[in-house]
């Protein structure tokens, strides 16, 4: 397990010594040299990007690609594959725009709502046959083989899948998937949002994957998108100045090559370099680090009486110690929000609801929605045993 001390390096927590933190999924703590970046642009760089000849404005566009740089280098990728964006929500978005005309988009029921609506806006349905869904398996997982042969009968289309999922934390085999949808010429889209901060993230020979910054120890507003296809190959979905070498007003438009077509703007700067900082921060712990904590995190549950409380049932629990670092619940005899709501007031952050995966939430809690914890790297043995003590109090007042 990562030293107690970590917590000082990240200020929500350094600030507020009492805060139980368990809402690693939705957002990470940021860490406090991505905050210092930041703000030395604010304080020390504050301009325009790509625009100016003075060296303040030529220091920060060359920062802008070492951050470019960070991110590549964090999933083994290439610089010119990297795209900024506002995270993996407008990915999402841009890409689903670029593929409009699939004739099949196949997902799991299990996808992020970011993940899903895009593809009913251009409006597919399972009725109309445009939107296929994979089920998941009753441990939780995709039945990859037989997902596999599925794909033979959706030749062409597009298959856009998470590599882990932001409600049960566990896993897709992306790899073997990929290789079968490309035997079918079909396109591979990774919402990686949930991997980036816990795992690694291996970009093999998917196509496009999205990722957000506020899930890896960095800033909000800020994510990046891999593409192992040229970007130059994609219509610009977002236009504006910055994208183009010239243009007329006779329609004669050139565009940039590359990540540049479509990062049009003034961009978020001060991100941008928070999360290049990040994305090193993220290298700099190592994954196998992680893996490491977070087993011991998992040790530390089972040592207390968290798996054992009464009503409170870990979803797909044989699952457990499989690189699965999220811890759903169903709550039978009580709400959820009750839960949720008493914790709060013992400043334990934990998350509840349908967690922005609507179907496979419905499915597994019947409408009523779950209870979510999410440790992160800063998290210790004591901050469980606070877990476990606010639960048993919770729990006991509403049965």
């Amino acid at each position: 397990m990562f030293s107690d001390r970590i917590k000082d390096e990240f200020p929500t927590l350094k600030n507020d010594t009492g805060l139980v933190y368990l809402d690693s999924a939705a957002s990470t703590q940021t860490h406090q040299s991505v905050l210092d970046r930041m703000n030395r642009y604010y304080e020390e760089q504050r301009c325009n990007a790509n625009r100016g000849d003075f060296p303040i404005s030529q220091q920060v566009s060359a920062d802008i690609e070492l951050a470019r740089e960070q991110v590549a280098e964090l999933i083994n990728a290439k610089p010119e594959q990297i795209m900024f964006t506002a995270g993996a929500t407008e990915g999402l978005n841009i890409i689903a725009e670029w593929y409009k005309d699939a004739p099949y988009v196949i997902i799991t029921e299990a996808e992020h709502t970011a993940n899903i609506l895009p593809w009913i806006a251009q409006g597919r349905t399972i009725d109309n046959g445009r939107l296929i869904v994979l089920p998941v398996t009753e441990r939780g997982t995709l039945d990859t083989n037989k997902a596999c042969e599925l794909l033979a009968n959706y030749p062409n289309g597009v298959l856009s899948i998470h590599s882990h999922s932001n409600v049960t934390g566990i896993g897709t085999d992306y790899k073997k998937l990929t290789k079968a949808a490309h035997d079918q010429g079909i396109r591979v889209i990774i919402d990686g949002c949930q991997t980036i901060g816990t795992h690694e993230f291996d970009p093999y020979t998917v196509d496009h994957a999205v990722f957000s910054g506020h899930k890896m120890y960095g800033p909000t507003g800020i994510g990046f998108m891999y593409s192992r296809l040229p970007y130059e190959r994609f219509r610009s979905v977002r236009l504006g100045g910055g994208s183009v070498v010239s243009y007329d007003l006779n329609g004669n438009v050139d565009f940039y090559d590359g990540p540049a077509k479509h990062e049009v703007g003034t961009p978020n700067i001060a991100g941008i370099l928070g999360l290049g900082v990040a994305a090193e921060y993220t290298n700099y712990m190592g994954y196998d680090g992680m893996k490491k904590h977070f087993t011991d995190i998992d040790f530390a549950l089972s040592d207390t009486d968290i798996f054992n409380i009464k009503g409170l049932e870990l979803v797909f629990p044989s699952y457990r110690q499989n690189g699965r670092y999220v811890y759903t619940f169903n709550c039978n005899g009580f709400h959820p929000s009750d839960v949720s709501a008493y914790l709060g007031t013992q400043n334990i952050a934990t998350r509840v609801g349908k967690m922005c995966a609507h179907p496979i939430v419905n499915k597994l809690s019947g409408g009523k929605g779950l209870l979510r914890v999410s440790p992160g790297i800063y998290n210790t043995k004591e901050d469980i045993e606070k877990l476990s003590e606010g639960l048993c109090k919770a729990i006991a007042k509403l049965v």
